[in-house]
């Protein structure tokens, strides 16, 4: 009888913890709480987005896609205004489209710097470093860059990257590099227009 007990027992402990395992599926989870050291907003459009127990009131305008041969880049501009805080913030959004979506915020106070790095690099080539390869790049707050370099067959290539965890990258011709660059500018004409 003590033999049967102590099987018993085992099987239920057995039981009870394979019940627990089987309870903790990944997928049903609910995921931890953000970490602010990584969620913190860059620039005052992420800030914006990220506020809780107010109304904001968000507004677009579409301004142009880029397409090229590894996806497209949408570029907007865009207005969210709080209105328990009355205060707003306007930018550029650039959406990377690919096999998924990753948005860049850019603020309107970053978009003269961009727009002027954008020029600065578009005239980029080799004599800007005495060694065999070069690459010269611009990011802003939101962790929207923009690329040029020479490649290895010697040719000079330009890119665009954002996101911020995951990072998408689409490489451009040299004219597709100068058209995003009027698209920004666009967006920012856009958003004088309603000052």
């Amino acid at each position: 009888m003590n033999r049967a007990r102590s099987l018993i027992f085992s099987a239920l402990i057995l039981a009870s913890s394979f019940g627990s395992v089987c309870a903790q599926r990944r997928w049903e989870r609910i995921p931890p709480p953000r970490d602010p050291q990584f969620y913190e907003p860059r620039n005052k459009l992420e800030d914006f987005e990220s506020r809780l127990e107010t109304i904001l009131i968000k507004g677009r305008t579409y301004v142009g896609t880029l397409r090229v041969l590894g996806g497209s880049a949408r570029v907007e501009a865009t207005e969210i205004r709080d209105t328990v805080k009355s205060t707003r913030a306007t930018g550029v959004v650039i959406t990377f489209i690919t096999s998924g979506e990753v948005r860049s915020m850019i603020d309107y106070e970053e978009i003269d710097p961009l727009v002027k790095a954008f020029d600065t690099l578009a005239k980029a080539d080799e004599s800007i470093t005495k060694l065999t390869h070069f690459e010269a790049r611009y990011r802003t707050r939101g962790d929207f860059e923009i690329v040029v370099y020479k490649q290895i067959s010697g040719e000079v290539a330009t890119a665009v990257e954002g996101g911020f965890f995951e990072r998408t990258r689409l490489v451009l011709t040299v004219d597709e590099f100068v058209k995003l660059r009027w698209l920004i500018f666009q967006a920012k004409e856009r958003l004088d227009e309603i000052k």
